[in-house]
């Protein structure tokens, strides 16, 4: 598939499309609202929140070796506990892609890549996204429903919350915590407390 650089929403959905179930491209989609939504509220730019969201789980039902080939030879393989980290993968695997093709800009790939994990010092986009993916319509969750009530007041808070309930789980089930989501609670108390 040929793309424009940079590539219009157009091609960014058709795309999703051929690599993603019928359920997964649902909720690339309600993604992408949520993320317009939420980035004209934080000041950014919508467009790209919304491509960043159709793109967001690209790679998501790719097998494991396609994902570790694509993130060959870049430094997120470097990061702690990756190996460990295979929910994040995904995210990772779709930015690097995307950005080798010349398709998207290293800020919308840092709102991909991002997107399951957060980071502390998270731009308006990279809040964004997050929030997004955890409180898209399509997600029928408690904790879902809980933080997209808080996110109709308060963004920060709601990542926040999202952020704990995530960390909090995989603590529960005995499994690695991304070091990307701790720095992110951490900051974000931080801006919480300002």
């Amino acid at each position: 598939m040929e793309f424009d650089r940079p590539i219009t929403l157009k091609q960014a959905t058709a795309l999703a499309r051929s690599q993603l179930s019928d359920q997964r491209f649902h909720h690339s989609l309600e993604v992408a609202k949520a993320a317009k939504a939420l980035a004209v509220r934080l000041g950014a730019d919508p467009e790209k929140a919304e491509l960043a969201g159709v793109l967001h789980d690209l790679c998501k039902e790719w097998s494991e070796a396609d994902l570790l080939k694509t993130l060959e030879g870049s430094d997120i393989i470097k990061m702690p506990y990756f190996r460990d980290l295979k929910a994040v993968w995904h995210g990772f695997a779709a930015a690097v892609y995307l950005e080798r093709e010349g398709v998207i800009s290293s800020e919308i790939a840092n709102a991909i890549a991002h997107h399951t994990s957060g980071k502390a010092n998270m731009s308006p986009l990279e809040k964004a996204v997050f929030l997004a993916d955890y409180i898209s319509a399509d997600r029928q969750y408690e904790t879902s429903a809980q933080v997209r009530e808080i996110a109709k007041t308060d963004i920060n808070l709601a990542c926040l919350t999202a952020l704990r309930n995530s960390i909090t789980h995989l603590m529960q089930k005995g499994k690695v915590v991304d070091v990307c989501s701790l720095e992110a609670y951490n900051w974000l108390l931080g801006e919480l407390e300002v």
